[in-house]
């Protein structure tokens, strides 16, 4: 039999569909584990910018009746969950509150329980991919090469909608959302462009800043050139470093390759996260 401490009898779970509400409850206890926490931090800064009531959005904190706050989750529209590290009896508890998710998000600590809790409401999930959320130690170099750096403007718009069609057209089923990419970036000055003789060649963005955290986003170059990616890549991360304490990206766990160009751009692996895929009905 399961006993519950006083404490856990006293919480449950806060539901809305309002980020506003989510990051004003429980906003202080995430900036508490940014590393842990960026990707879900970025997707809350986006929505609180552009779409707090979007269609589709839910999120919810795990909270005691005196409003502590120990867990939370969101899920922007068209994207899994995406929950932060929480006791046990919040991980069992979300799964009746989502009780068949195509996939969740989790920090490596909670996999396991996730999917236990998930599978006692008879719905299968499996670890698909582990990813390591890397943190900007110390100042990456400056970009090598020629070409300069400047920030995107209202002219670049119809040519970084054709290069993101193109990105996406090579990514598909990918859920990436072209405000997230272009036109919030676009809008605050957090797209960098990398030019080679005046003419643009490559692109990098980087989310909002929430909790004094940043995430490094699409780098793209339309003609492949990795050096002009790298090239945007560093100026963008030298201009994020410029608005935020930390600058993270995410990488895929265990590839090794990625690991020391991040390395070299000065990161370091800071937290592990892993998405988990629905695999069938128990």
């Amino acid at each position: 039999m399961t006993t519950s401490s006083p404490r856990e009898a006293s919480e449950e779970w806060r539901l809305t569909s309002d980020a506003a509400e989510l990051w004003h409850r429980a906003g202080p206890w995430l900036a508490e584990h940014p590393l842990e926490n960026a990707p879900l931090l970025a997707e809350v800064a986006h929505l609180l910018a552009t779409a707090p009531t979007a269609d589709g959005l839910a999120c919810g904190w795990w909270a005691a009746e005196d409003g502590t706050v120990r867990g939370a989750y969101v899920q922007a529209p068209r994207h899994s969950p995406l929950m932060t590290r929480m006791p046990r009896p919040a991980v069992h508890a979300l799964a009746a509150v989502l009780p068949r998710p195509d996939g969740l998000g989790v920090p490596d600590v909670l996999a396991d329980e996730a999917v236990a809790a998930w599978a006692t409401v008879g719905h299968r999930l499996s670890r698909r991919a582990a990813f390591t959320v890397h943190v900007l130690d110390e100042p990456p170099p400056v970009p090598n090469g020629a070409g300069r750096a400047r920030i995107a403007g209202p002219e670049d718009r119809t040519l970084l909608h054709g290069w993101f069609d193109r990105l996406m057209a090579g990514l598909p089923g990918d859920p990436s959302d072209r405000s997230y990419v272009v036109e919030d970036p676009l809008d605050t000055g957090a797209l960098v462009l990398w030019e080679v003789d005046g003419e643009p060649v490559a692109m990098c963005s980087r989310s909002r800043v929430l909790a004094d955290t940043v995430r490094m986003g699409a780098c793209y170059a339309p003609g492949g050139d990795s050096d002009h990616v790298e090239a945007a890549f560093g100026a963008a991360v030298a201009e994020a470093r410029r608005h935020a304490r930390h600058v993270t990206v995410l990488a895929a766990a265990g590839d090794e390759r990625e690991a020391a160009r991040l390395a070299a751009a000065g990161f370091v692996p800071a937290a592990t996260r892993v998405a988990l895929t629905a695999s069938g009905d128990c």
